[in-house]
């Protein structure tokens, strides 16, 4: 009951559940940008589509479980700028977090079927083998059908930095900020003729700013911006208690319930096993779901963009105590040294 109110993505599907496999295929994104990936799994004699999940660069998942009976899958990749090779076998999609049995269907409201790439079970994929970036980019990003392209929307907000990715051969930097509980990037060129990157480069993560900019497109909880500017800010009240909340806690009642703040991103784990990522912030409010007096923890989850309340009853350097809004349990946890 505990873990599943603070953990609220213990239950997804498999291949959401990243740490859950030990085995099996395995893709990585080994390009310079953000993707979006969808899998295709064998399910009782069916397919069954699910995504989309952000897969940074660098980082990789497990596309099916340990368990998984089937020889194949397959899979896509979807970023703007990138033109994905597929295998010319289509499967149902929809924009956001999706999940669609009898994945060749398109029977639903707004469910597009995409040509999809065929993998082993056993396999290891990089997606620079089938995602291809470079020339063509406003042409392949007009043709995403889920990725939403914003005309170069006008964009501030205050927002807590979370750190930048270098690429020496590019001599590019891909910097993260968290803010209106969505993710926000850019990527810019390290020059001396404009030192915005190279500035953003010596920044330490979770400082508090504001970001001026144009939102070149959106998908589901994440943001690319053509970055003009950046501003640190005073940190107010509410920036440092989610200052005072960086670091690795524990919950008291069972010690299996973990969870890590670095910035504004909160990265949970239940007995090892790794939870979708969610955006913080703290309030005088819960949107929609809580007012009055104090302080509250919003937790959108990054993947699906649902949020979760809490009120901060407690805060010291070495215990945080949480109340879940709907229905007043209480939460315990103390940090981890």
């Amino acid at each position: 009951m505990m873990k599943c109110l603070w953990l609220p993505a213990l239950l997804l599907a498999a291949f959401l559940n990243l740490a859950e496999a030990q085995a099996g295929a395995r893709i990585c994104n080994d390009t310079d940008a953000l993707h979006h990936l969808a899998v295709v799994l064998r399910d009782r004699g069916g397919w069954v589509a699910q995504g989309w999940q952000h897969l940074h660069p660098g980082e990789c998942m497990e596309a099916a479980p340990r368990q998984y009976q089937g020889k194949f899958l397959y899979f896509r990749s979807e970023s703007p700028g990138y033109r994905f090779r597929d295998d010319s076998v289509r499967f149902c999609t929809a924009p956001g977090r999706f999940r669609i049995p009898h994945g060749g269907d398109c029977t639903g409201e707004n469910q597009v079927p995409l040509r999809f790439a065929k993998a082993s079970s056993d396999q290891k994929v990089l997606l620079s083998k089938r995602s291809a970036g470079g020339a063509g980019r406003a042409a392949a990003r007009g043709k995403d059908p889920h990725h939403l392209r914003t005309g170069g929307q006008h964009y501030t907000a205050e927002v807590i930095f979370q750190g930048c990715r270098l690429n020496p051969r590019k001599e590019t930097a891909t910097c993260q900020f968290v803010g209106d509980g969505m993710e926000l990037a850019a990527q810019g060129r390290l020059q001396v003729s404009d030192p915005l990157f190279t500035y953003l480069l010596g920044v330490l993560r979770g400082t508090s700013m504001v970001i001026d900019g144009e939102m070149t497109s959106r998908f589901g909880s994440f943001g690319e911006l053509d970055l003009h500017s950046v501003t640190p800010r005073v940190p107010g009240r509410l920036d440092e208690i989610l200052h005072q909340m960086q670091g690795r806690w524990q919950s008291e009642r069972n010690p299996l319930d973990r969870f890590i703040v670095s910035g504004a991103v909160r990265r949970a784990s239940y007995g090892g096993r790794q939870m979708t990522p969610e955006f913080l912030s703290v309030r005088t409010s819960c949107e929609g779901k809580a007012r009055g007096e104090g302080e509250y923890l919003q937790a959108w989850d990054s993947l699906r963009g649902s949020s979760l309340c809490y009120r901060i009853e407690a805060l010291t350097q070495d215990r945080i105590t949480l109340v879940y809004i709907p229905n007043g349990i209480r939460l315990d946890y103390r940090r981890i040294r």
